[in-house]
């Protein structure tokens, strides 16, 4: 068993045994539907936040944006590129409109594309792998809390939505962060600075960036608690029904297989990529439906027994589905 299928499964295992963890304590009654709501909002408009805007401090700065511009283009581009195929496909399975027909799209369209794929991808390939999956990063948030927010919300062209919108803490953090790396690059060394030797001043700055990233790390432990209690809430008993299946089966194998055709279709055409790129690329697309899905789709009004249940069903397929996809990528020489 190759290294990176070590990784999957053991990151796998990991947020499944924490997404279970949440059920126990909704099921034991520590969390009930109130606090799980405001757990949700908390880590929405502020845990991942701040994890977003330390994460494009560290990653964003004008010489690897204009190198490898292509990688928050590639980032954006998969999320709408399965967005797409859900949206194209939930009124085939009957979910009707608003908002399960957003919400089934948002889940296809949002795999994990951080904190799974990112010590994969160090493991294969260094630092560059992180930079390639940190890049992904940017355009991927980008989507997330601009087009995805507004798909779980129904999609609806009103002013109020997209005055909301604008105003998501999220995409705010997400534009900020970006904003200050370029603007001040000296900013991408606050969370590492030894403040002993520092000038007050960015003492001051280094300390207030590593309370955020230090905020931002609950981000992904509370995001799975939030879905386990969803779960628990909703119940697990429809968790193997059709839409679910579908849902997931589109997500962990429809999609990677679709991003392989079009990106063998562009080398064909002379439209190369490093392979590197190209098998992360591959990689994050496979990767099961996001655990942050469920605490925007209960904020925003979306389908939280579909999400919650598609987190459930897709990770816990993904621990042979993920490995299944690296073997056929080796196998073909993709």
């Amino acid at each position: 068993m190759t290294d990176e299928v070590v990784r999957v499964i053991e990151t796998i295992v990991m947020l499944s045994l924490v997404i279970l963890t949440g059920l126990f304590v909704r099921k034991i009654k520590l969390l009930d539907q109130s606090t799980t709501a405001k757990l949700s909002t908390f880590v929405v408009d502020v845990a991942f936040p701040a994890l977003v805007f330390t994460a494009m401090l560290r990653s964003v700065d004008a010489q690897t944006l204009a190198e490898s511009w292509y990688l928050p283009v590639f980032g954006a581009g998969i999320f709408l590129f399965g967005g797409l195929i859900g949206y194209l496909v939930s009124p085939l399975l009957q979910t009707g409109h608003d908002p399960h027909r957003g919400s089934f799209a948002f889940t296809i369209g949002t795999p994990n594309w951080l904190f799974i794929p990112l010590p994969i991808a160090i493991a294969l390939y260094g630092e560059q792998g992180e930079r390639t999956v940190l890049l992904f990063n940017v355009g991927a948030l980008l989507v997330f809390w601009s087009v995805g927010v507004w798909i779980v919300q129904g999609g609806k062209p009103d002013v109020a939505s997209l005055r909301n919108l604008a105003l998501n803490p999220g995409l705010l953090a997400t534009i900020l962060g970006i904003a200050v790396a370029l603007a001040f690059p000296w900013t991408q060394t606050l969370e590492t600075l030894d403040v002993t030797d520092a000038h007050a001043s960015l003492a001051a700055l280094s300390v207030i960036v590593q309370a955020a990233a230090f905020l931002g790390e609950v981000t992904v432990p509370l995001s799975m608690i939030v879905t386990g209690s969803l779960l628990a809430g909703v119940g697990t008993r429809g968790a193997w029904n059709l839409r679910v299946i579908t849902n997931s089966a589109i997500r962990l194998i429809a999609v990677p297989a679709a991003l392989m055709l079009v990106l063998w279709l562009a080398d064909m055409v002379g439209l190369q990529m490093e392979p590197n790129v190209r098998t992360i690329f591959v990689i994050i697309s496979a990767m099961p439906v996001a655990v942050t899905c469920s605490v925007v789709v209960e904020k925003y009004g979306g389908d939280v027994p579909l999400v919650s249940r598609a987190i459930l069903v897709s990770t816990l397929a993904s621990v042979v589905t993920v490995p299944l996809m690296i073997w056929l990528m080796r196998a073909i020489g993709f």
